[in-house]
């Protein structure tokens, strides 16, 4: 049996087969919620600007809300949380559908797409909690927590490839408003199974603050823990910048239509890397993986500048999923590890936080500059948060080595003379 195949199989002893199914289609929504408002509103109500702003007002909230709802997952236990949330999120849902087909001004409809943003279920940085509980405690860990990790990246990947998919036939299909309904449907069913699955259980609140004193600074004044956070961050700006990019570009070629599709071959690739880091030794460290993700990153956005045919355009997306896969399974391990146990689940959402604000903002700036300036403009952004990402992974690699240096020097300070 190889090492992979012995990992995998660790996890579903740890966490039930049914786990992995209920975890899956339970994130699917996050996945569906932006595209499917775009295409409901812009449908429903024969406005892209109109369903712009819903779009970009569902993202940030989920953005702003998802950090709020891994607090409170710490606080009072991942069960009522996810209850309450998946009750809300539903009726949100069903309301944001209603107000796109009613007479009813703007604002009404952004205040059914905040709150349905601020209520996504944050199943995917739930579930990595659960792992980080049921996975440690002996000198296995290390390596069924890459496992774990590496799975969940996977399953991320194919989420986020297969929600739009699933937006765009189910739209084409039997009309706009049904993809929203499924995702209603979905949270309703899934999202209440997930909380009241067994797994939940490994999971301890923490209902009292951390003590005060170096160990209850805030935990964006962490660096090993605010570096992931700014990875991520970075991360999702080049995930938003490379949709705009190729837009442009399939634009300039009269393939506009095939934007997703192309689009969507990153996640092949990314779900075959994120898969393959376990098998990779323990002696390569997650600040080596970083650094080397987040530069692949830059020479995949060097060579989307220069490509100028359809089937290049394809290779270098392949690249940047590799990459891509990689460099999620990292950041969310690093994250994880220097997580404290208290605010575990506060620290993974605030990751997945970073990506969707990243994402967000680099589309609307990326989207103004390539509307008047072209694909040049936009490679040129593509470029930039590539670099602003590799610039964190050096940040984070002196950071690590102080630290150890630091620990390493209390150790020879406590030994006897």
């Amino acid at each position: 049996m190889t090492p992979r195949t012995s990992a995998f199989g660790e996890l579903r002893t740890a966490a039930g087969w049914h786990f992995f199914v209920i975890a899956f289609l339970g994130r699917l929504p996050v996945a569906m919620n932006v595209v499917g408002v775009l295409t409901l509103v812009a449908v429903a109500r024969g406005s892209l600007a109109e369903a712009g702003i819903a779009s970009a007002t569902l993202g940030i909230a989920s953005g702003i809300g998802a950090p709020l709802l891994g607090a409170a997952a710490d606080r009072w236990g991942q069960r009522p949380v996810l209850t309450a949330v998946a009750l809300v999120n539903t009726a949100a849902l069903i309301g944001v559908v209603t107000a796109a087909f009613a007479d009813v001004p703007l604002v009404v409809l952004s205040a059914a797409c905040l709150l349905a943003g601020a209520t996504i279920p944050q199943i995917s940085s739930m579930a990595r909690t659960r792992w980080m509980a049921l996975l440690v405690g002996d000198d296995r860990s290390r390596r069924r927590m890459s496992a774990a990790m590496s799975y969940e990246g996977m399953a991320d990947e194919l989420s986020f490839v297969g929600g739009p998919v699933l937006v765009g036939v189910l739209g084409a299909g039997f009309g706009p408003a049904v993809p929203m309904l499924t995702a209603a449907a979905i949270t309703l069913v899934f999202v209440l199974a997930f909380a009241w699955h067994p797994t939940a259980a490994a999971v301890r609140p923490h209902p009292h603050p951390a003590a005060p004193g170096p160990a209850g600074r805030p935990l964006l004044l962490r660096p090993l823990v605010a570096l992931p956070i700014g990875g991520m961050f970075f991360m999702g700006a080049f995930f938003g910048a490379a949709l705009v990019a190729l837009t442009a570009f399939l634009r300039a070629q009269g393939l506009e239509e095939q934007t997703g599709l192309v689009y969507g071959c990153m996640g092949v690739t990314s779900a075959v890397s994120a898969v393959a880091l376990v098998a990779l030794p323990e002696r390569v460290s997650l600040a080596t993986r970083w650094a080397v993700s987040a530069s692949v990153l830059v020479v995949a956005a060097v060579c989307m500048s220069f490509v100028d045919t359809v089937w290049g355009m394809i290779l270098v997306i392949l690249l940047v999923g590799a990459a891509a896969g990689a460099l999620l399974v990292t950041l969310n391990s690093a994250g994880a590890a220097a997580a404290p146990p208290r605010r575990m689940a506060t620290t993974m959402t605030l990751l997945a936080s970073g990506i969707i604000v990243g994402q967000a903002i680099a589309s609307a700036v990326t989207g103004g500059l390539a509307e008047h300036l072209g694909f040049a403009a936009a490679a040129g952004c593509l470029l930039a948060a590539a670099v602003g990402g590799v610039l964190v992974a050096a940040l984070n690699i002196l950071v690590v080595r102080r630290t150890r240096a630091s620990a390493s020097s209390d150790r020879l300070e406590g030994e006897p003379a």
